[in-house]
């Protein structure tokens, strides 16, 4: 009898077993979506979204933990330590995936290597917001205060290179601005500065400063689009002021450690891709923060990651941007 056989069969079907097994029993314990940055932005709000909708189709707890700091690294290089399980997972914005391994000359974690995509979750367009008391009515009055002032007006970032920097740096190069930056942790505590007269300006999430445009603690000058924000009707677009080339956004994605089993994967973008055709989610979370949802196949993220990375290389080369 050729004992090869039998090893080669064995391990078959033990590699079968493992395999029907991990769909079977996956999840039989709560599982930790990861998301590294502080509580109260827009990526707080999809986790704790996606993991109430998650908790009840797969009949499991699902918890949020922020793990915010270092660009979003804290959090990042967290998950690409844990257990390849499918227990904890990250949820994270584009800049994770494709500015950090342009920007860190020693990243500890490789996208590619660490990594298994799961499912892209929702683009989240921005809008240019600024500081009431300056007392600016327009968009067009803005830019000249800005060029007037140069070097004296401030917007807020999220860190070197995180995606409400590079925005806010392609805005000016496009307008022909030179403001500077001031750095902030999460886009809340950014926003309350902002609210507060200690930043000027930001390029962010729509939905987090509809509320407050409207009540008048912001004023929103234009918003990215091919057409007005429900959330902002009387707000132009960037291409309606005169911006047509310049259309700043975002994107979230859910991953996983590499090496998690694929019918894991599997499961996971099944259920979220489910999630994400949900009326009522829709309705309390998309729509309040003027989130287009994206989903598709583990793939098409993978492809997106790259092309993005891809797109963001002469920029950052442009802009010399690199941290150790």
């Amino acid at each position: 009898m050729n004992h090869k056989f039998i090893s080669a069969a064995t391990l078959a079907l033990s590699m079968c077993a493992a395999s029907v097994m991990a769909q079977v029993d996956f999840p039989n314990k709560p599982i930790t979506i990861v998301i590294p940055y502080s509580s109260g932005g827009v990526s707080d709000a999809i986790g704790r979204g996606i993991a109430q909708k998650l908790s009840q189709d797969l009949k499991t707890q699902v918890l949020v933990d922020n793990k915010a700091g270092g660009n979003t690294l804290i959090g990042t290089t967290h998950v690409a330590k844990s257990n390849p399980d499918g227990y904890t997972l990250l949820l994270t914005a584009e800049a994770t995936l494709t500015l950090n391994p342009l920007i860190y000359a020693k990243l500890p974690y490789d996208v590619e290597k660490n990594f298994a995509p799961i499912v892209a979750i929702a683009q989240v367009p921005q809008s240019l917001v600024i500081n009431s008391k300056l007392g600016i009515a327009n968009y067009q009055d803005f830019v000249a205060y800005a060029k007037k002032n140069a070097g004296k007006v401030s917007y807020a970032t999220l860190g070197v290179g995180s995606t409400a920097h590079l925005n806010f740096e392609m805005f000016q190069r496009t307008v022909g601005l030179s403001m500077h930056d001031i750095p902030f942790k999460g886009a809340s505590v950014a926003i309350n500065d902002l609210i507060g007269g200690h930043v000027d300006a930001m390029i962010v999430s729509t939905g987090l400063i509809a509320a407050h445009s409207k009540s008048g603690n912001l004023r929103a000058l234009a918003t990215a689009g091919n057409k007005r924000s429900a959330l902002l009707p009387d707000v132009p677009t960037f291409k309606e002021v005169g911006v047509s080339n310049f259309y700043p956004s975002s994107w979230f994605a859910l991953l996983a450690p590499a090496g998690t089993p694929q019918e894991v994967l599997q499961k996971l973008n099944l259920s979220v891709n489910k999630i994400l055709k949900d009326d009522a989610l829709k309705a309390s979370l998309f729509d309040k923060f003027s989130l287009e949802t994206m989903g598709g196949s583990s793939e098409s993220l993978r492809a997106l990651i790259r092309s993005d990375t891809e797109r963001m290389v002469p920029v950052v080369k442009d802009l010399s941007i690199k941290l150790d």
